[in-house]
């Protein structure tokens, strides 16, 4: 039985003291169709529960307690006093109730991309690990849009999540019926996303219908803004907790008028994923092996925010990829965002053509590979060094230690920008680090901002050690059982 199921059982209990009282103050015949309204609770309840023996004995007495004599000829004493045996009864059932009855939480991951299950996944892995706790992993279907905002097509990667989640069908978890206790979320938009839609099913607003604690984790880490505060999306108001990774981001998230009960600052579990680097599968493919043997290997990556903000951001890519074809000691890992062709189709469309061009041409070269897959951690982890433009990887990879060249405008690292986390630490090509430069660092092994740059970014992170999705869990656990407990303690 989950919490929810409990405080249903309590609301039923109250109910029925709420027509005992009704009874004792109006007339028999009045009182006598509200007894009998209490003694249907009462037999649903002994049904409801009748492996828990001590309540099942309890809800027996009561029973027979109003079922004793018709109340029309008892006396008014006898009467009241029959009342109040009951309610006595049943402040015993609630007392078992609260107190020994086994109570189990239910907690929902509703994950929808694959590759962002990073951002809930040390959740679920203290979710998994608590005896009191059954979890449920259900990737839940979206579409894709096409430039007007049309739905163009249906996709699901339940199939694509690690081996050891157990993924549970979302045809075969029922909302409604299962009421989970907590649901985590890493979507936001509902349906206010330009390239993608979550299925209406599980729109914030629904969810927010079948659960008392309704958790959004972000599936990026923040880095920067130019404000102090952003336009706030309506499922916030839906969320009962907005995690943050942050004092920074909690302050910003105040200043944009979010009430401050939402916000907890607790870090980011895709900071865990990175830390735990080293205990995440890491097994390669035949050919990535044969391609990486005896090289330097420099994973690439390029997010969405870039893509949408920098009118040259193809003609850099180009400028990188181009660099590595010569470097027959390098082999160059590229890692598009995911959505990235969804976006150029939606967004850009004028350089789809050229870009489809360039994997074209990178998929005829010796040293180059483009990574699809739903998991980033392989490539991180034999990776040597990264070239990446405004992303989480980017500064999640902090983390790792090894050497960064952020290729970011000029307004990215302005003095004045609003900071969520201090990537400030990294080699930036808009500061002079060509990407020669920065080869020669790897070459000559002189990463001289290493610990310049990961004392900044754990600085101005919170609970950067690996521990966020521990804390997260056991904290939104405590603050929903107290809540619980403080109902049926004013019942």
């Amino acid at each position: 039985m989950n919490l929810t199921q409990r405080d249903q059982i309590l609301d039923l209990l109250m109910t029925i003291e709420e027509g005992l009282d009704y009874a004792s103050k109006n007339t028999r015949d009045k009182a006598g169709v509200m007894l009998n309204d209490c003694n249907n609770g009462l037999f649903f309840l002994q049904n409801l529960l009748q492996e828990h023996h001590a309540i099942h004995q309890c809800i027996q007495e009561a029973i027979h307690i109003l079922n004793s004599d018709i109340p029309s000829r008892k006396t008014n004493e006898l009467f009241i006093s029959d009342i109040y045996r009951t309610k006595e009864s049943i402040g015993t059932i609630k007392e078992i109730v609260v107190n020994k009855l086994d109570v189990e939480l239910e907690v929902l991951f509703l994950p929808y991309k694959a590759s962002m299950w990073d951002s809930l996944e040390s959740i679920y892995t203290e979710a998994q690990a608590d005896p009191n706790c059954k979890c449920y992993v259900v990737p839940i279907p979206y579409y894709e849009k096409n430039e007007h905002g049309e739905i163009i097509k249906f996709c699901y990667e339940g199939n694509e999540f690690p081996n050891d989640v157990a993924i549970t069908p979302f045809e075969l978890y029922n909302l409604e019926e299962r009421k989970p206790d907590i649901v985590y979320i890493h979507n936001p938009y509902d349906q206010y996303n330009k390239l993608t839609m979550v299925n209406p099913n599980y729109f914030s607003d629904v969810l927010a219908q079948y659960t008392k604690m309704l958790v959004y984790v972000p599936y990026y880490v923040a880095g920067s803004i130019e404000s102090v505060a952003f336009q706030l999306l309506p499922s916030f108001k839906n969320v009962n907790k907005i995690i943050t990774q942050s004092s920074a981001l909690t302050n910003t998230y105040l200043s944009s008028g979010v009430d401050s009960e939402k916000l907890l600052t607790l870090g980011s579990p895709k900071i865990d994923a990175m830390v735990t680097l080293h205990n995440r599968d890491s097994e390669l493919t035949w050919y990535w092996e044969k391609m990486i043997e005896n090289k330097k290997v420099i994973l690439f990556n390029t997010g969405i925010a870039d893509l949408l903000a920098t009118s040259m951001w193809l003609e850099r890519i180009e400028e990188i990829v181009s660099h590595f074809l010569n470097l027959k000691d390098y082999v160059l890992i590229w890692r598009p965002h995911p959505l990235t062709e969804v976006t150029l189709n939606t967004m850009r469309p004028n350089i789809k053509k050229n870009f489809l061009a360039l994997k074209d041409k990178i998929n005829q070269s010796s040293n180059i590979i483009i990574d699809k897959s739903s998991n980033v951690y392989t490539a991180v982890n034999i990776s040597d060094a990264l070239i990446s433009d405004y992303s989480s990887i980017m500064l999640q990879y902090i983390v790792t230690g090894k050497p960064i060249l952020s290729v970011v405008d000029e307004e990215m690292t302005r003095e004045g920008r609003n900071y969520f986390s201090d990537y400030l630490g990294c080699y930036f090509t808009n500061e002079g680090v060509t990407v020669a430069d920065f080869i020669d660092i790897l070459e000559k092994d002189k990463d001289y901002k290493k610990e310049n740059r990961v004392n900044r970014f754990k600085r101005s992170i919170t609970n950067p050690d690996g521990n966020s999705g521990s804390i997260i869990y056991n904290k939104i656990k405590t603050e929903l059982i107290n809540k619980h407990f403080t109902v049926s303690e004013k019942g």
